[in-house]
């Protein structure tokens, strides 16, 4: 029955070919013809097993093969080339899917010669054609570049011919342009194109068309070779790309950002010729118009606070810096740039901290002097190596006395550290008729460590103390004396200290120790140190009004076992203040109750509460005046705050005698802070601008006449 059934289905079949005519279908717009639809399952498998013979024949060299095969031929044997890579299995795989299949041996032989090329390592036949219309199909050598990666020993059996051939396989192909011409003016039925097979070389696409139509081997061959010879493929642009579009069907490139350097900031720009100022002169003298009448009698000068910080300080503490590049913590490099801003600016008086010794002897004091500054210099007490110095031009001063401070003291335990400071009292210089009055000049560098407070209070005691000495000297001579006090306090803004030195009081009595500068909250712990009350010993001779006892008061407390300091102490104690039981009642005597005045906690008759006459005002102020945005002095890797500060003594205004309401000095202008934001845009401190972990602090200050 099979043997029966199955030559009549292929009849059936091989009829309805040639009745039904083949459709055609639209790739990318155009009218193709699709092959007269998919192919049947026993053709599938012929055109395995015809496909699995080409490649087992084409292994081996052909002993019947002469050069005057067809140019059908010829191409055959390079398609058979290109399939020699594809295995039995891939290839079913691509007849499954495919509407197109013709046999190879449906392609005609003709009686053209053909050849082969051989380059080297790799035998490949190599097909060309002579260029044709746009619908023809063009063999480039671009594309048969492919067919060169086929492994030797999958061609080691391959005929190698000479290269005198190639002009006859060109020839071959100039027939089949010939017969091509033929083949476009042919569109009959299926039946005409099977029976006539050498009118129309089938490679699985159309070629009047140029497209694909889901073809055998033989079709993606040829297409690609067409392609590669008609579209020109720009090169892709170096760079990333993703892509775009209805369907993602386009592909957007954007290259890639050249960078000079790998670094998380960004690069310094070369500004030779360029100065870019990041901080601004701040005029305030319009505030101040007309404050001391003739202008023409006034002394101007400025003055400048800044701690440069010294090369062991930054050595010994790389972990601040971590942040830094290299170069710029080099000294050469930041000494440059400090002397450079030192000429720049060229104040009237310079107040340095952090200043390491042989530093300032061999490289920054010849450069002052050369500059016209006096220079005075204090190293810190122990085996430090940096100190402060206080540098003024001798042409606008004269030195009046001079007194160099240092805060250990032998018989005194709190004051146990080796900081430092300068108190100088300096003459303005002045015409003939013209008289200015002396100006008290501080700097220090009070302690670091935030939990220390009463340290600091006892070392800015003594600073206050020295202070009053000068300004008693000058009271002497029935002269006033202002005050600047310069350096590097510490602390905060508004903290404790702060405002002990602007307000001129502080009650510290169970003060925590730590609040005192505001470096650092520690109020998450529970046991504190704190501060009681005598907050330094009498061996020191300060009393807690910042000013040295006199001999007087030094004979009466030591010559009495209770002094009467002591004794009004006592005065409203609370236990003072409670009343005895069998107290007999005296009016007027014992029934007398204490005035609510009188016992204020923050008078300074109780010993728990500091205080100094000093009229002191900050030039800086903790906030920038147009975008209120918290300033810095001094920034590293752990952060950034306003430590570094200039006071000067203010006005007095109020009820005061009209020679004190004239008197005190008068902020003329500074130089702007910046904030953390802005110097962490600039790679943080120091950088190449600023060659230290500070700010330059630069104040103009106006002096009247006597």
């Amino acid at each position: 029955m099979l043997h029966a059934l199955y030559p009549l289905s292929r009849l059936i079949g091989r009829a309805s070919e040639l009745w039904c005519k083949a459709p055609f279908v639209y790739v990318n717009g155009k009218e193709v013809w699709d092959g007269g639809g998919a192919l049947s399952g026993p053709q599938q498998t012929g055109l395995l097993l015809q496909w699995n013979s080409t490649v087992k024949t084409s292994t081996g060299p052909d002993p019947n093969r002469t050069d005057t095969e067809s140019p059908h031929g010829a191409l055959v044997d390079l398609l058979d080339v290109c399939e020699l890579k594809k295995t039995p299995e891939e290839l079913n795989k691509e007849e499954m899917h495919e509407d197109v299949h013709k046999p190879l041996h449906y392609v005609n032989q003709m009686e053209t010669p053909a050849a082969s090329v051989c380059d080297g390592n790799v035998g490949v036949r190599v097909c060309r054609r002579s260029e044709r219309t746009n619908s023809d199909v063009n063999l480039s050598e671009s594309a048969l570049g492919c067919l060169e990666e086929t492994n030797d020993s999958e061609f080691s059996s391959i005929e190698y011919q000479s290269h005198s051939d190639i002009d006859n396989m060109l020839s071959a192909f100039n027939q089949l342009d010939a017969h091509a011409e033929t083949d476009r003016e042919v569109d009959s039925s299926m039946s005409n194109r099977l029976t006539h097979p050498s009118t129309d070389i089938f490679l699985g696409f159309d070629s009047d068309a140029g497209n694909e139509a889901l073809g055998s081997p033989v079709f993606d061959l040829a297409a690609l070779l067409a392609d590669s010879q008609q579209v020109q493929t720009p090169a892709e642009p170096i760079g990333w790309h993703f892509p775009v579009g209805l369907g993602l069907s386009q592909m957007c490139y954007c290259p890639y950002v050249q960078f000079p350097d790998v670094s998380y900031y960004p690069a310094l720009q070369d500004s030779d010729g360029i100065e870019v100022m990041w901080r601004v002169w701040e005029d305030l003298s319009e505030t101040h118009t007309g404050a001391f009448g003739d202008t023409a009698a006034v002394f101007d000068f400025s003055i400048m606070s800044y701690n440069i910080l010294a090369q062991d300080l930054l050595e010994a503490n790389p972990q601040l810096y971590t942040h830094c590049p290299e170069e710029v913590l080099v000294w050469d490099q930041r000494l440059r740039t400090i002397l450079k801003e030192l000429q720049i600016w060229e104040p009237d008086i310079i107040c340095l901290q952090e200043v390491q010794e042989d530093h300032f002897l061999e490289q920054i004091y010849p450069v002052l002097t050369d500059m016209g500054y006096t220079c005075i210099y204090k190293r810190r007490t122990g085996t430090k190596t940096d100190g402060c110095a206080v540098c003024y031009h001798s042409d606008r001063f004269t030195q009046l006395s001079i007194n160099l401070l240092e805060f250990r003291q032998s018989d005194c335990e709190l004051l146990d550290r080796d900081n430092v400071g300068i108190v100088l009292l300096l003459q303005p210089m002045a015409g003939q008729n013209e008289a200015f009055s002396p100006i008290c000049v501080a700097n220090t560098h009070l302690l670091f460590n935030p939990r220390r407070g009463d340290v600091k209070l006892a070392q800015l005691a003594i600073v206050f103390a020295e202070i009053d000495i000068m300004i008693k000297k000058c009271r002497s001579e029935g002269r006033r004396c202002e005050v600047v006090l310069c350096g590097d306090f510490n602390a905060l803004p508004n903290s404790p200290l702060w405002n002990f030195i602007t307000t001129g009081q502080l009650y510290y009595h169970g003060l925590p120790a730590w609040m005192v500068s505001g470096q650092l909250d520690l109020s998450y712990k529970i046991h504190h140190m704190r501060l009681f009350s005598p907050l330094w010993p009498s061996s020191l001779g300060i009393t807690d009004g910042c000013q040295y006892r006199s001999d007087a008061q030094t004979a009466a407390s030591d010559n009495r076992q209770y002094s009467a300091e002591f004794l009004c102490q006592l005065r409203y104690c609370p236990a003072a203040c409670v009343r005895p039981a069998d107290l007999e009642l005296m009016p007027g005597v014992t029934d007398k109750t204490p005035d609510p005045e009188d016992m204020d906690m923050f008078s300074s008759r109780f010993g728990h509460a500091l205080h100094h006459a000093l009229s002191l005002r900050s030039a800086y102020s903790p906030v920038q005046p147009d975008t209120q945005t918290a300033v810095v002095s001094s920034l590293n890797s752990e952060g950034g705050a306003m430590v570094d500060y200039i006071f000067f003594s203010s006005r007095r205004t109020g009820s005061a005698a009209a020679e004190e309401s004239a008197a005190g000095l008068k902020l003329l202008g500074r130089l702007s802070l910046l904030s953390a934001a802005d110097l962490w845009s600039l790679r943080g401190l120091p950088n190449e601008a600023f060659p230290s972990d500070h700010l330059s602090l630069i104040v103009k200050l106006q002096l009247p006449p006597v």
